[in-house]
C-alpha cells in the first residue's frame, strides 16, 4: 500500500464514510477507515473526564478532546507499527485528483524529499476568515511530483484543523510526549507544537478543501456554539480596512524566505 491514507470517522457517521470512499476510490486513492473516539458514547465519558485534568483540557469541549484523542490514536498506531510517514484525513473533506497525484508521487520515492521535522498540510485552510491570513513563501518551495508545497511564514497562529495533513514517525514519537509533558492540547493546537518544538516549520498546498463549518454540518461545532461568545460585528468601512491591511501584510511577508 505504501504511504497510509487513514480517514479518522466515527463509526455511526455512515453517510460521511459512505461519500468520502467514494471519491477516494474514484480517483484509485487506497485508504483506512481509523475509528474516532465518539464523545456521545458513555463508554468513553470517563476517559474524556480524565483529559481535563490537564494542560487545556480544563477548556475544552468532549467532541475536542476526542478529536484529539482520535489523532493521537493514530500516532500511536505509527509508533508501534513503525509506520514513517503517514496521510491523515478527516472525513468530510473534498479530494481530487491533485491528491492522488501526490500520493502517487510518494509513494514513488518523493517522500524522501520531506523533513521529518517539518508539517505537510495538505489544505482546509480556506474559508476560515473573510480576509487572507497566511503568507507563503515564493521562495522557500518543495515540489512532490507535480504538487508545489510552500513554507508558511506569517500567523503561524492562526493555521487551523486537522482534516488534511501528513506527518513522519519522528514527529508522532514527539506529539505523545508533548501529551506526557504539557498535557491535554488541542488536536489543531499547531502553535503550541511549533512553540514546544515538534513543528520547526509548516508548508502547505492547497489540493484539498474543507466544507464551511455550521452547527448543522460538524460536530464540533455544533458543540462549541453552546459556549462561545458572540462577536461584535465589524461594520462595512472596518470590514475593507481589515482586508486590505491583510492583504498588505501577506503580500509583504510571501516575499521572504
Amino acid at each position: 500500500m505504501g504511504i497510509p491514507v487513514y480517514i479518522v470517522s466515527l463509526r455511526r457517521d455512515i453517510d460521511r464514510r459512505a461519500k468520502i470512499a467514494a471519491d477516494l476510490t474514484r480517483i484509485g486513492v487506497e485508504f483506512i477507515f481509523f475509528d474516532a473516539v465518539d464523545a456521545k458514547d458513555e463508554c468513553n465519558l470517563q476517559t474524556l473526564g480524565a483529559m481535563k485534568s490537564s494542560g487545556d483540557g480544563g477548556s475544552m469541549t468532549n467532541g475536542e478532546l476526542a478529536c484529539t484523542l482520535s489523532h493521537q490514536h493514530i500516532y500511536q498506531k505509527m509508533v508501534t507499527q513503525e509506520i514513517e510517514w503517514a496521510i491523515i484525513l478527516e472525513d468530510d473533506v473534498v479530494v481530487d485528483n491533485r491528491f492522488k497525484s501526490l500520493w502517487m508521487s510518494l509513494n514513488q520515492g518523493e517522500y524522501k524529499k520531506l523533513s521529518h521535522d517539518k508539517l505537510y498540510l495538505l489544505g482546509g485552510q480556506k474559508g476560515l476568515h473573510e480576509y487572507p491570513v497566511l503568507a507563503t513563501s515564493i521562495i522557500s518551495k518543495l515540489k512532490v511530483g507535480e504538487i508545489d508545497f510552500r513554507r508558511i511564514n506569517y500567523n503561524i497562529n492562526k493555521i487551523r484543523r486537522t482534516c488534511c495533513y501528513l506527518l513522519s514517525n519522528s514527529m508522532a514519537k514527539d506529539l505523545l510526549a508533548l501529551t506526557e509533558s504539557y498535557g491535554t492540547y488541542r488536536a489543531d493546537s499547531w502553535k503550541i507544537m511549533y512553540n514546544r518544538g515538534v513543528i520547526k516549520d509548516f508548508y502547505l498546498s492547497e489540493i484539498i478543501s474543507h466544507p464551511i463549518v455550521n452547527d448543522f454540518n460538524s460536530h464540533l461545532e455544533s458543540e462549541r456554539s453552546l459556549i462561545s461568545v458572540k462577536k461584535v460585528k465589524r461594520t462595512k468601512f472596518q470590514k475593507t480596512m481589515k482586508l486590505l491591511r491583510s492583504w498588505i501584510k501577506v503580500g509583504f511577508f510571501s516575499l521572504l524566505r
